[in-house]
């Protein structure tokens, strides 16, 4: 009586490990190409805000600086571009100030709105003359994230107009110069330097210096506007201007906008020369 065959089945041990191996390197390699997926994600995120909170505040500062000095002249007060006196608060005077090492610049920009509007809606007289004041600051309602802020200036009444609100989140620093021609008296108008704004303070002729600025020179250094930053914490350094070279080592993905702005009040109208 002949006993039939029965084949092996199935898999055999070392067929088994094999297998178990190969599935662990497709799922590891599932793995990484996801998490290089999702890293690739928050680094665009991260790029995508600080683009889009650098573009608008060079935007707002730019536009008014395009505007510095409109109408001051028609209320007789020298043709001043930008409020060089104190503002009420101690922290703010003079009201524009350069802030010294790597503190942020502050910059009031004088005007006399056709809007009858200060930069942050609130309304003003009919023919003041007001002063917009560009700084930065904490947001407390923002997890205290450095953050762009304008307040209108009454310089007329010599008191604040509004409450100061905070325009664009992420802005960390901020560094403006002044563009001056060789002579305040000079019928030339071609700008032969760029200083901050202490140099002009510490001018004995700085009331006319300030009449005869005519172009700003702005950097700011941006981030993602959130209170986490998701790059790694490799050693990253930024220089604005004059200020001095700044090393960060959180996570925060951070790039440098520069513009150079004309205000062109000052550039079309002879009144600083005579």
């Amino acid at each position: 009586m002949n006993l039939p065959n029965f084949k092996q089945q199935g898999l055999s041990l070392v067929e088994l490990l094999i297998a178990m191996v190969l599935g662990l390197f497709l799922t590891a390699g599932a793995l990484e190409m996801m998490l290089a997926s999702r890293n690739l994600e928050r680094t665009t995120d991260d790029l995508s805000r600080i683009q889009e909170n650098g573009r608008f505040a060079i935007e707002f500062l730019a536009r008014d600086l395009r505007m510095a000095g409109y109408g001051v002249q028609d209320n007789g007060a020298i043709n001043k571009p930008f409020y060089d006196g104190n503002c009420k608060d101690a922290d703010f005077s003079p009201c524009t100030d350069d802030g010294g090492a790597a503190f942020s610049d502050r910059i009031a920009i004088m005007t006399n709105p056709e809007n009858d509007q200060d930069c942050t809606g609130a309304t003003v007289g009919i023919n003041e003359q007001i002063a917009n004041v560009y700084f930065l600051g904490p947001d407390d309602t923002n997890n205290n994230v450095m953050s762009l802020y304008c307040r209108g200036y009454n310089i007329d009444a010599d008191d604040w107009i509004s409450v100061a609100q905070p325009l664009v989140s992420g802005i960390e620093n901020m560094q403006i110069l002044y563009g001056l021609p060789v002579s305040p008296t000079s019928p030339d108008r071609e700008i032969t330097r760029y200083v901050g704004a202490d140099t002009i303070h510490g001018d004995p002729n700085s009331a006319r210096l300030w009449s005869v600025v005519s172009t700003v020179r702005l950097s700011l250094l941006v981030n993602n506007g959130l209170e986490n930053g998701n790059n790694d914490t490799a050693t990253r350094k930024f220089v604005l201007l004059d200020a001095p070279e700044q090393t960060f080592t959180d996570k925060h993905s951070r790039e440098v906008y520069r513009t150079t702005t004309a205000a062109y009040n000052v550039l079309y109208n002879t009144a600083g020369t005579e």
